[in-house]
């Protein structure tokens, strides 16, 4: 199973095509000959990054919780279907990404891949760090969000 992790400095080029750093390309194995699929955050301006495998496991997942017979469910799904792309991972590694895409992201020209289990974000990085500012440090997090439940303690 993949667990894509750390933070990874890169820059796109000026056709808007970035390598994917090595380290994430290795981690994808098989898949890396597999299209990914870019996701814009809804929550934050960055990206999110998929093998299409994990992506497809994803939407089926939504999918299965919405009525395609309710109209607010179909919209969310036609939102959800506007909302990515799939695109080609090169043999080195390098990625298309969609103008509207950038521009939605607010990204320029350096930006930072960051690992998170089976995607990976992109961001810009000066948004990145903008973000990473406001964020409380992850020891506070995990106190605050697995600390008191005791499942969680290695004793």
């Amino acid at each position: 199973m993949i667990r894509f992790s750390a933070k990874h400095s890169a820059l796109i080029d000026d056709k808007g095509r970035v390598v994917l750093p090595s380290s994430l390309k290795k981690a994808m194995g098989e898949l890396a000959d597999q299209p990914l699929v870019i996701e814009k955050d809804i929550y934050k301006a960055c990206l999110n990054i998929f093998p299409e495998k994990y992506w497809n496991q994803r939407l089926e997942l939504i999918e299965k919780q919405l009525n395609q017979f309710d109209e607010e469910d179909d919209d969310l799904l036609a939102d959800l279907y506007e909302n990515y792309t799939t695109v080609a991972l090169a043999p080195n590694g390098r990625i298309n990404i969609p103008a509207d895409f950038m521009e939605y992201a607010g990204i320029s020209r350096e930006v930072v891949f960051i690992g998170k289990g089976k995607s990976i974000r992109m961001w810009d990085e000066a948004q990145y760090n903008k973000a990473r500012e406001g964020r409380k440090p992850l020891r506070e997090m995990f106190r605050e969000r697995l600390g008191n439940n005791p499942e969680n303690s290695e004793g």
